[in-house]
């Protein structure tokens, strides 16, 4: 792979901390280049209370940002976590102390994962890698082509719109989180142009399709970024997926006329069509930021939206005794839960739900 390293900080040098995180990746075989060169991954180099984004050249360079201070504050994971919002990070890492003691870091993705450990440049680089090694399926061709009658209703997506108010119930559902609490529009316009993504909100529901009239695997989902406790219907936070291009890496979406432009499934979409083509049974997928006690896990953090994070959970659930009717874990990030029909999962998750995730390093 290759990168390169953006500084925004005011001293505009290079920290020793990353200094000899660039020597580590690079004995490791990867190839720092110029700025105006299109790279694998960034180190964007921030300071933590003024975090400035790097403007990515386009949606597979992935940022990942590193801020050095002389000591640990109070609540470190809602400090990074605001830093990474800012910098429109895929992760942030914060390295806390000097060469004069033992540095502390703290790691966070945008789906909360979070670590802390004791800085060493290999094992920090082992942290990165399931992040920038990893392909993005976020791109949706949207086709207008859902005719539906007026007052017509579709019994997957009315139960989508009851079991959604359930995840708040349990309370697993956080609001959606608005990106101009902390990005200005220049920046928000960006990130939708490179990711389609206009607001942040975890959590997802889909159901097979079986009334709508198509053949080949289809299944109704929540969009990206809805309150998923409040959904208003289809085509306007429940979308019909209907298929997935490989070779151009994007969703096929069916929308009704007059939708919204702005609108996109779940960046989660490619897990679920990869979920329902592999295992003709399940009926129903949730994706919660939960844990239950005993799942299986993948053995890495892949990022949400991903080709392998997709695979992994696949290869997990071909391993369990009945793929239909399964919990996965998803290391320091939550679980998918897998069903014949959305009743039967919620029947199962009632009371085993655990709402803080467990990390692992």
């Amino acid at each position: 792979m290759t990168f390169k390293v953006n500084i925004t900080t005011g001293s505009g040098e290079l920290p020793c901390q990353v200094i000899s995180l660039i020597k580590e990746i690079e004995k490791v075989g990867h190839n720092q280049v110029t700025p105006d060169r299109i790279s694998n991954f960034v180190l964007n180099i921030i300071d933590l209370d003024f975090p400035k984004a790097y403007r990515r050249k386009n949606e597979e360079e992935k940022v990942v940002s590193v801020a050095c201070i002389s000591e640990p504050m109070n609540d470190m994971k809602s400090i990074c976590y605001a830093s990474l919002v800012k910098s429109i990070s895929n992760m942030l890492f914060c390295l806390a102390g000097s060469d004069a003691g033992a540095i502390k870091g703290f790691g966070i993705t945008p789906e909360v994962g979070f670590i802390e450990f004791t800085f060493d440049p290999e094992r920090m680089f082992r942290y990165m890698y399931p992040v920038i090694s990893s392909h993005f399926v976020l791109r949706n061709r949207i086709f207008p082509d859902l005719k539906i009658e007026e007052n017509q209703l579709i019994p997957e997506a009315e139960d989508i719109i009851v079991y959604a108010r359930q995840l708040k119930a349990l309370g697993v559902l956080p609001a959606p989180f608005p990106l101009i609490r902390f990005l200005d529009k220049d920046l928000i316009d960006h990130l939708f142009r490179l990711y389609q993504i206009k607001g942040l909100s975890y959590g997802n529901l889909s159901i097979r399709n079986s009334h709508y009239m198509m053949k080949q695997t289809t299944y109704w989902m929540t969009a990206r970024g809805v309150d998923k406790s409040n959904l208003k219907g289809m085509g306007k936070d429940i979308l019909l997926v209907k298929g997935y291009d490989r070779e151009l890496n994007e969703m096929h979406v069916s929308v009704p006329p007059g939708f919204d432009p702005r609108i996109r499934v779940s960046v989660d979409a490619i897990e679920h069509y990869m979920i329902y083509d592999e295992f003709p049974g399940v009926g129903a997928i949730v994706h919660v930021h939960a844990w239950i006690d005993g799942i299986i896990c993948t053995d890495q953090t892949y990022p949400c939206g991903t080709r392998e994070l997709a695979e992994n959970v696949v290869a997990l659930l071909r391993k369990t005794k009945n793929p239909d009717k399964a919990e996965i874990g998803l290391k320091n990030h939550g679980i998918t839960i897998t069903g014949p029909d959305i009743r039967n999962i919620f029947d199962r998750i009632k009371g085993n739900l655990k709402i803080n995730v467990p990390m692992f390093i």
